[in-house]
């Protein structure tokens, strides 16, 4: 089945992720056309952690979800998708074959696009020495980033770690507004706790003050409108040295800038920027 209707959004970022790989961009119109669509709906578990991971999951429509499960029945929000991100991308591999160590919730009803491990590899076997060096050099670049990114995370304060996660929202869910900058996708208290480590109460409160402080705001439902900085301008993608190509989130949040100037940095008002997360990494 053709799926050049699926969205262009998908497309255009499949594209990108190919050219920022050193593949050929026309790849994008294989990789389309062998894409199996499955439709979930809102709350629909996509994949479990410890499902086989022999096909490959394509975001075609719609929000997902990552969560990381622990042991003790608790969860954390790892990431959210957007179309043209790869959801099965963190696997482990065992005696039983690769396996998922995510899981994968449909934020809105979506379409996935699936793909066989089988039908990737003659897409690699393309490629010569140099393309195949400059692959593994994106790809470690990529973990990289997430490494160091999530370093910054885990040593920063809770309100810190929330400014955090407004930037990578609005670099990448974001859409100018007449108020600053829209994060599309709904998201409640509790799953803003999930991402940051925290109780609802604590990010409840953290809200409560970014409110008062004039540097977040309520939209309709459970959207979150990210404020201008001061002075009227929104900060771009040259104000900000994102160590995360994929999910745009701000290392200069934390470090040698001091914690208010670290609130000032939390507005990103381009959705032009939106080619990034890939996500936690692409």
């Amino acid at each position: 089945m053709n799926m050049q209707n699926q969205g262009s959004e998908f497309r255009s970022r499949l594209e990108e992720i190919l050219d920022k790989c050193g593949l050929p961009t026309d790849m994008a119109a294989y990789i389309e056309d062998r894409l199996i669509p499955v439709t979930y709906e809102k709350g629909a578990v996509i994949f479990l952690r410890g499902a086989p991971s022999d096909l490959l999951f394509w975001l075609l429509r719609g929000f997902v979800k990552l969560y990381l499960p622990h042991a003790d029945g608790n969860r954390t929000l790892v990431d959210l998708a957007r179309p043209g991100d790869f959801l099965g991308f963190v696997n482990d591999q065992d005696s039983k074959g690769r396996r998922h160590l995510l899981e994968a919730h449909a934020l809105t009803k979506c379409t996935v696009g699936l793909f066989t491990r089988e039908q990737i590899a003659p897409i690699l076997n393309k490629l010569d020495r140099a393309g195949t060096i400059h692959l593994l050099e994106q790809l470690n670049v990529a973990w990289s980033a997430m490494f160091e990114r999530y370093v910054w995370f885990l040593g920063s304060p809770f309100r810190t770690r929330l400014e955090m996660v407004f930037n990578g929202l609005g670099t990448r869910f974001g859409i100018n507004d007449k108020r600053g900058t829209l994060v599309v996708p709904e998201l409640s208290h509790e799953d803003l706790a999930e991402m940051i480590g925290s109780s609802r109460p604590m990010v409840s409160k953290l809200i409560g003050d970014m409110i008062k402080e004039g540097f977040l705001a309520r939209g309709e439902k459970r959207h979150f409108i990210l404020r201008p900085k001061e002075g009227g301008s929104t900060v771009t993608s040259d104000d900000v040295q994102s160590p995360v190509p994929r999910n745009g989130y701000s290392k200069q949040t934390v470090g040698a800038r001091d914690h208010a100037s670290a609130r000032r940095s939390l507005t990103l008002s381009s959705p032009a920027q939106n080619g990034s997360y890939g996500t936690m990494v692409k």
